[in-house]
């Protein structure tokens, strides 16, 4: 029997929305903040570029090999557990990093351990619960929640690097760490449930509980399934239109969470600004990033979504050509921080409606899927090549043109995406 829902109560599902907010804001937003651990690292360690990218490199093969594993482990055991367990995994790994005393225990302690939980702590587990407790809405709800990510950035990163600057990089993982740990895992254990109806619940705007009729409809879903991808599991991979939105895609990556999130800060302490002023930098992109999502998904229905994700790449290219030639003070790196940071996740509205435009007769979410690891792909080799650049030519200009050029490029690959 269904509890009948009161109006006047707070449904409940805003405050499992709400610890999701949370959960995303510590594991991407600890993701985001590396940059801010790789010239301790290297001191630390007596180790180059190179080898501290690789740190990064693992984390995200690890985070895209266990986020469908994650995905799995939701349908049988359900989000409140995933979720609690990963958000542990991510604390405690982020504890023990900080008492690392070699490079290879740091890989496994973050690369491994801290990013398996950052895997089950991501948009994967978020989605889930979004789709399981909002019918109405669920469109802003999931905006709302994904917010979280760029609420972590703009925390994690600049906190990390006054507290490095101010103590040393093990207090500041440790604080991290214990925060995730002791404050957000007991959230997720004690707050979180996996679908309203766990509490006698329907779904946020659901007129009537229909889920067993559509079960019984669809009773052999998971054989139907196994034929969709049997059917385009390899003809996806020879369609033009999949592979003119996954290499730019994998481009973003490269020059989003490989390029400048993970050696933008220690580019910028090469170039000797302050402490202070790159914290603010890094959070002014965290800032403009919520702007450039919200806007790009509000364009995506006013224009020709292959055009804007061709300006976005151009865009992101201008800028990056300014950063290493005319942006040399102060007020340029905030100019580079707010354009960027509107550019940043401005991809995501529109290449997921171009794929869903084109790839309606499919299984959307496998589709999106495959596009997605290009993106983390991306992110690991624009982590390691300008590491390794750096390491052999002591700059990051060399790794700035080579982005340069990879997003004129998938410009010109993106406008050529059919609209309609």
């Amino acid at each position: 029997m269904q509890a009948p829902q009161k109006e006047n109560r707070l449904y409940y599902g805003w405050i499992v929305m709400g610890v999701s907010f949370v959960c995303l804001l510590a594991t991407f937003g600890m993701r985001s903040a590396f940059g801010a651990y790789v010239a301790s690292w290297e001191e630390e360690f007596l180790i180059g570029r190179t080898q501290v990218s690789l740190i990064s490199v693992l984390s995200m093969v690890t985070f895209i090999i266990f986020q469908p594993v994650m995905g799995r482990m939701i349908d049988r055991y359900g989000s409140r557990l995933v979720l609690t367990v990963s958000i542990f995994m991510t604390g405690t790994g982020i504890i023990l990093s900080s008492l690392s005393s070699s490079i290879w225990q740091l890989i496994i302690l973050y690369s491994l351990i801290a990013s398996i939980g950052m895997a089950g702590g991501s948009t994967v587990t978020v989605t889930a619960v979004v789709a399981q407790w909002f019918v109405k809405k669920r469109g802003t709800v999931m905006g709302l929640v994904l917010s979280g990510m760029s609420f972590g950035q703009f925390i994690m990163g600049p906190a990390s690097v006054l507290l490095i600057d101010n103590f040393d990089w093990r207090f500041a993982m440790r604080v991290i760490g214990i925060l995730i740990l002791v404050i957000v895992t007991p959230l997720c254990f004690f707050l979180v449930r996996s679908k309203p109806q766990d509490m006698g619940l329907k779904p946020y705007g659901a007129v009537e509980d229909v889920r067993s009729e559509k079960k019984n409809k669809t009773e052999p879903v998971e054989n139907v399934s196994g034929e969709i991808l049997k059917g385009f599991g390899m003809s996806i991979f020879r369609n033009r239109i999949f592979w003119l939105l996954t290499i730019p895609y994998f481009v973003c990556g490269f020059t989003d969470v490989g390029l400048v999130s993970t050696h933008f800060i220690p580019f910028a302490e090469g170039k000797g600004y302050a402490s202070f002023l790159i914290a603010a930098v890094f959070g002014t992109i965290a800032i403009f990033n919520i702007f450039g999502t919200v806007g790009a998904g509000f364009l995506s229905d006013k224009l020709n979504r292959a055009a804007l994700l061709r300006f976005v790449y151009w865009l992101r290219a201008i800028i990056f050509i300014l950063l290493i030639t005319v942006f040399n003070n102060a007020v340029g790196l905030f100019l580079f921080a707010a354009i960027f940071g509107l550019t940043e996740r401005a991809t995501i509205a529109p290449t997921s409606s171009l794929c869903a435009h084109h790839f309606d007769d499919l299984s959307l979410g496998v589709v999106f899927g495959y596009v997605s690891i290009s993106h983390h792909l991306g992110g690991a080799l624009g982590s390691l090549i300008p590491g390794a650049l750096f390491d052999i030519t002591g700059s990051y200009n060399i790794a700035f043109i080579l982005a340069v050029i990879m997003l004129l490029a998938g410009g010109l690959l993106v406008a050529r995406v059919p609209d309609s």
